[in-house]
Formats: structure tokens, C-alpha cells, sequence
């Protein structure tokens, strides 16, 4: 080796061609070792070591000394920055979840789509959580909607939407605030009308909305400041002579707001589509005075002794088969088909004139006409060979085979009717109609325009029902039963079936008022019951 050495350095003093290139080479070698090495990464380092060369191979270009290129990195997929209208996937089920969780959404079976609705409901959480109000959802956003810090659902001084519409619609109605205060703005004014209605509603006085305050403004429990138990006055005797007038007092009117004028109130409320408090306020004494103020009539959806007194006549009269107790669309049938052959309006509904008709000693009868169950099919009307009733699964009553088959294309296909014919119209939490509605806010307009005059109910006031027959078992649920949902202590949904599978309702997580099937796992989880009504 030293010999090797001592002869490279004698050509090296005599300047030999090769001996010059190959000390340049090792040369070049040993500088482009490390350049190599940092720009070919971690994809090299298995074969960074390198192998001996010896000089001849560098001088009879054996080695290669180009630098090669470094293969290409693969382009990165994106994080997803925001969550978007129309965007899909399994992380917007998660979002809706925890959106209703949280109080934002109303309760719905989660979709995959990024909608109106969702997005709404985000603007909503972004309001309430300080966040810039635009409907995006960025990352940070999201995780703090799906942390333990995410501020629930409220609504305070300095907000505005269409939920603040809703709000000061219903403290008008309890009398908390003057009419034209509806604006959308949560002003001071909207604050001191929610501060009254927490102190006499036993609530704490914050002046925000959240989900107890919410909760008790549209239950039929809530404190109203109106006219009310216990006060005295010539307004209240004037509202006394008008539900004497229309049927709903019955004792002598005399200015003193008793037990009596309140069960006439509630009542009257009731037959009249409003929630039933009991409270005079602005909408329950525009009604009440109006041309269009329904008089006291039994009809669907009542039941009683005094329904089961009316059955009983029918029944002996050749009306109706049988008495249950419960004003079903066989009885309001029987009725109508009295009403016809008595010169009685036809309305299905039993008032003071027909009631007294009924029950009179010697009633008039069924016109010459009419043949009793029993008599010859040649004659016009309804034969014993066409008395099956539809059934006392239905908590309606027996009748004639006419009352059955009207029973069928009457007032129930008119709900179903009804109902579908509002597809489409879009999802606002707390609307009750004609164009957009809640779950129970639909239930409620479908009902009143099918003649059910149906005080309205949250999805939680739906549970304890109870004029109607209760249905336990989802299987046993059929077309025009009106179906509950219990998701939490105080948040549910609530339907129309449209047969035993199918059901259309105001759902939040496609924004609008849609059908879809209730055997579904999330459905048949969390149904509580269902009341037929017809």
C-alpha cells in the first residue's frame, strides 16, 4: 500500500494525465457525497453506505457521478377546512346529532346532508357562542360544537332571527307583550316581557330562553299576565256573556273570574285551536269575539259521560251500533246523518239544537225515508246486511256501513289530505302554518284544518294526551294516527301515519315537511306512542 501510495505521488510531481483525474475524481466524489445523500432523503438512506471504489474505475468511467433526480412526492389530500351547504358524509350525521343534543335542531333521523335547515342551525350555535355568524362550520368550530364546552341553545339581549318572531308571538298571546312588538330583534323590551314571564312562571329571572323558559311558554301550565283566576270585572263579565252566548258557561255570569269561567275558557281555547291556558290574553279574546268563534259542540275527539249519553240515543234511534264513550268519525256520522234528516245543519258536530234534538222525549225521528237497521234494503238508506262498523280498535264507535265507508273518505282521508298536500313547505322552529311548520306546529294546523279542534301541543305535551285513544305499540299504528317520539326528558317529534310503515311530518334535518317510513332503528328507538283520533 505504501509503495501504491509512493509511486501516486512521484506521477503527481511529473503532473501523469490519469494520476491528475483520478485525484480529481476522488475529489469530486467526496463533495458529492453529502449533496446526494440531502436531496435523495429518507428513500436513499437504506443505500447511503457507500461501496469501495477503486481509482482505475474512476478513470476508465466504470462509475456514474451524475446526481440523480429524487422521485416525487404523492400530492396530500386536503383536511376538509369547513363543513358547507350541500356537503355529505357521515361527520354531518355527527353534526345534526349533536346539534338537537344541544337544542339547535329539533329532533329528526339524521341525514348525511349539509342542508338549509342544518345550516341554520349553526348559525344559531355560532350566535350563541360568540362565533362570526355565517353557517360555516370550520374545524375549530366543530370541535368545539362536539366538546363539553359548547353553550347550549338560548336566546338573549341583542340576538335576532326567526325564532325571536316565534318568542315574541307567544309572549303576546300570554299577554307579556304589547301587539306590534313582533320585530325579530331581542331587544330591551322582548327582555323585561321574558324577565315577568320567569318570576310568575317560577322560573329563574335571567331575561334569556333556554330550553326550561321555552319549554314552560308553550305548555298549557304557563302563568299568563292576563285576565285570569281570581280577578273581578265588568271585562271579565263581558267575556263571561260571550262564552255563555257560544255555549262554553253554563253558570250565570257575574264578573268574578271562578273555576267555572276558567274550565270555559280551556274549553273554548280548545274547540278553538288555541293552547289551552285557561288565560284571556290578546289571541284568546280576538277570538273569542270574532265572527268566526266556534260555538260548544261535541265533536271528534271528545269523550265522556256526556258523549256516551248522545251514543246511547243514536244507538236506540238506529244511528249508530254502539257507545263507547269516545266522539270518533263513526259518531260524528251518526250525527251528520241525523242532523240531515232532522233540518239540522250538517256539520257532524252535537250543539245545544242538536243535542236537545237527540235527547228529547219524543226527538223527531228519521224522516219516512230513512229505513231503522233491520228494514227492507229496498227502501232508501242503510240495511242491517251493511252495519259493520270499523271496529273498537279504533276508539271510535260502531255504525251503519254508510258511516263506516264515510268514516273512511271523510274526515280522516281529508287529514291525510291535508297534511300531504303541504310536502314541501319549509321547516321554521315553532311555525304552526299554513306554509312553514315544526313537527308539532304541522300536527296542530293539519288537525284544525281537518275539523279536529286541537289546542296546540309541544312534541312533549303530545305524551300525556289525554281525549284520545292511546295506542302502545308501533305495530298497532294505522293511517291518521298521530304519532309521539320521546328523545330526551323534553325534546321528542311528532307524525301523521300515513299507513302502518310510512308517515309524513315537518322534519328539521331536510328543512321542509316530507313522508318517509318509521321502521327505521331510529324510529322504532325512541317511539313512545301513538293517539288515534279518528
Amino acid at each position: 500500500m505504501r509503495g501504491w501510495f509512493l509511486r501516486l505521488l512521484q506521477k503527481l510531481r511529473r503532473r501523469d494525465p490519469a494520476a491528475l483525474i483520478g485525484c480529481g475524481a476522488v475529489l469530486l466524489l467526496l463533495v458529492a457525497t453529502p449533496v446526494i445523500l440531502l436531496l435523495s432523503g429518507d428513500k436513499e438512506e437504506a443505500s447511503a453506505e457507500p461501496a469501495l471504489v477503486r481509482m482505475e474505475e474512476f478513470a476508465e468511467g466504470v462509475v456514474d457521478l451524475s446526481i440523480p433526480k429524487p422521485s416525487p412526492s404523492p400530492t396530500p389530500v386536503p383536511t376538509p377546512k369547513q363543513f358547507a351547504r350541500d356537503v355529505e358524509g357521515k361527520e354531518v350525521s355527527a353534526i345534526q346529532m349533536r346539534l338537537m343534543e344541544l337544542n339547535y335542531m329539533d329532533y329528526d333521523e339524521p341525514t348525511e346532508l349539509y342542508g338549509p335547515y342544518t345550516e341554520d342551525a349553526v348559525m344559531r350555535f355560532e350566535r350563541t357562542n360568540g362565533l362570526p355568524v355565517d353557517g360555516l362550520l370550520t374545524m375549530a368550530e366543530y370541535n368545539l360544537l362536539m366538546s363539553a364546552e359548547a353553550a347550549p341553545y338560548q336566546v338573549m339581549l341583542g340576538v335576532s332571527g326567526t325564532d325571536i318572531k316565534e318568542l315574541q308571538t307567544r309572549l303576546i298571546d300570554l299577554g307579556y307583550l304589547d301587539e306590534g312588538n313582533v320585530t325579530g330583534y331581542f331587544g330591551d323590551v322582548t327582555e323585561e316581557a321574558v324577565q315577568k314571564f320567569q318570576a310568575r312562571n317560577h322560573l329563574a329571572v335571567d331575561g334569556m330562553v333556554g330550553e326550561g323558559t321555552y319549554e314552560a311558554l308553550y305548555s298549557e301550565e304557563a302563568v299568563a299576565q292576563a285576565l285570569t283566576y281570581g280577578e273581578k270585572s265588568e271585562a271579565v263579565q263581558k267575556i263571561q256573556e260571550r262564552l255563555a252566548r257560544l255555549g262554553y258557561l253554563l253558570t250565570e255570569p257575574d264578573g268574578n273570574f271562578g273555576k267555572d269561567t276558567v274550565a270555559a275558557v280551556k274549553l273554548f281555547q280548545s274547540k278553538n285551536g288555541l293552547i289551552a291556558d285557561g288565560y284571556v290574553g290578546p289571541s284568546t279574546k280576538a277570538e273569542l269575539f270574532s265572527s268566526g268563534a266556534q260555538p260548544n259542540a261535541l265533536s271528534i275527539g271528545d269523550s265522556g259521560d256526556s258523549v256516551s249519553r248522545i251514543q246511547r240515543k243514536l244507538v236506540d234511534l238506529g244511528y249508530l251500533k254502539k257507545a263507547t264513550g269516545y266522539y270518533g268519525s263513526d259518531t260524528e256520522y251518526a250525527v251528520k246523518a241525523f242532523q240531515k234528516r232532522n233540518g239540522l245543519t250538517g256539520d257532524g258536530k252535537a250543539g245545544r239544537k242538536t243535542i236537545a234534538a237527540i235527547t228529547a222525549d219524543d226527538p223527531h225521528g228519521p224522516s219516512s225515508s230513512y229505513k231503522l237497521p233491520g228494514a227492507s234494503s229496498s227502501s232508501s238508506g242503510g240495511s242491517s246486511s251493511n252495519s259493520g262498523g270499523s271496529g273498537s280498535g279504533s276508539g271510535s264507535t260502531g255504525s251503519s256501513s254508510n258511516a263506516g265507508s264515510a268514516s273512511t273518505t271523510g274526515s280522516l282521508d281529508t287529514l291525510i289530505s291535508v297534511a300531504l298536500s303541504k310536502k314541501g313547505s319549509k321547516y321554521v322552529t315553532g311555525a304552526k302554518g299554513p306554509n312553514t311548520f315544526d313537527c308539532s306546529g304541522f300536527v296542530y294546523w293539519c288537525l284544525n284544518q281537518a275539523g279536529v279542534k286541537q289546542g296546540y301541543m309541544t312534541s312533549k305535551t303530545w305524551r300525556s294526551a289525554s281525549k284520545y285513544n292511546k295506542i302502545s305499540s308501533m305495530g298497532d299504528v294505522r293511517k291518521g294516527d298521530i304519532m309521539v317520539f320521546r328523545m330526551s326528558s323534553s325534546k321528542g317529534h311528532v307524525s301523521i301515519a300515513l299507513d302502518n310503515s310510512s308517515m309524513v311530518h315537518a322534519g328539521s334535518t331536510k328543512g321542509c315537511v316530507y313522508s318517509s317510513s318509521f321502521r327505521t332503528d331510529y324510529w322504532e328507538k325512541y317511539f313512545y306512542c301513538a293517539y288515534r283520533i279518528f
